[in-house]
């Protein structure tokens, strides 16, 4: 998969979107898990947190049910998706818990540095500027902030991404329309090497990136404490009952 195929269209459908939404809250609890356990192992459980292209609204009502001091808004270009995640979310007791609206990751609806999470889960592949994301996120963060940002990537493995698609059929391809979506958008999502270029260009600071079989995680890091001013310690030892003069004088840094 040398070439990348785009894939930026916006589900329009209701009928392949419900068919989505039904499928995620039967199979999507395990990568919801991980999910969970990224973000407490930050320290983030409370505060404000943004889903971008949040589809049907699976991560954020998982999430708020586990953690419920974080208020969550969700953001799609979707309005049938942002109807749906609507939908879950009352169905779920969680009305007054998440908000859900349309928007786009070039343009995150939020003031500057006000955001304590950020998730963007498989939707970084739709992106034809992931620079301009990256830069939105940024801004959007407070400076303790975390980010977790999730996606394929093109540069997995062949016969990887053959076992990953007989999975997706079996479990999403009764409907011919999502039969072909996990290889449609494996195609259409960067290489680690492109995504690392991306996240240098960019603004966004303190991040690491790594991949788990076809997925490709970025995530935040805190960053490396300053070093303490250099303290000379002087360490005083006699060697055998040597004379004063002769004692030895031993450096140690702390």
């Amino acid at each position: 998969m040398n070439h990348r195929i785009s894939e930026s269209r916006v589900i329009e459908d209701r009928e392949l979107a419900e068919y989505y939404s039904l499928m995620a809250k039967r199979y999507m609890k395990i990568p919801c898990q991980r999910v969970l356990k990224r973000v407490l192992a930050k320290g983030i459980e409370k505060g404000t947190a943004l889903d971008i292209g949040t589809g049907p609204g699976i991560f954020p009502i998982f999430l708020s049910k586990a953690l419920p001091d974080l208020r969550f808004k969700g953001i799609d270009l979707s309005p049938v998706m942002i109807d749906l995640a609507q939908e879950n979310a009352i169905n779920e007791g969680l009305r007054d818990k998440i908000t859900f609206e349309v928007g786009s990751a070039y343009s995150l609806p939020c003031e500057d540095h006000s955001i304590d999470l950020i998730l963007c889960i498989n939707t970084l592949h739709h992106l034809e500027r992931p620079i301009d994301f990256f830069n939105e996120a940024a801004r959007a963060l407070k400076g303790e902030g975390g980010f977790v940002i999730v996606d394929f990537h093109r540069d997995t493995q062949r016969v990887l991404v053959w076992i990953f698609d007989l999975f997706w059929r079996a479990f999403f391809g009764r409907h011919a329309k999502a039969r072909r979506g996990f290889l449609e958008s494996v195609r259409s999502s960067y290489t680690v090497g492109e995504c690392r270029d991306f996240l240098q260009q960019s603004r966004l600071r303190n991040w690491k990136l790594y991949t788990r079989t076809v997925e490709m995680w970025v995530e935040s890091i805190k960053p490396n404490p300053p070093l303490p001013p250099f303290r000379g310690c002087v360490v005083m030892a006699n060697r055998g009952g040597l004379p004063t003069e002769d004692l030895i004088e031993d450096e140690t840094r702390y």
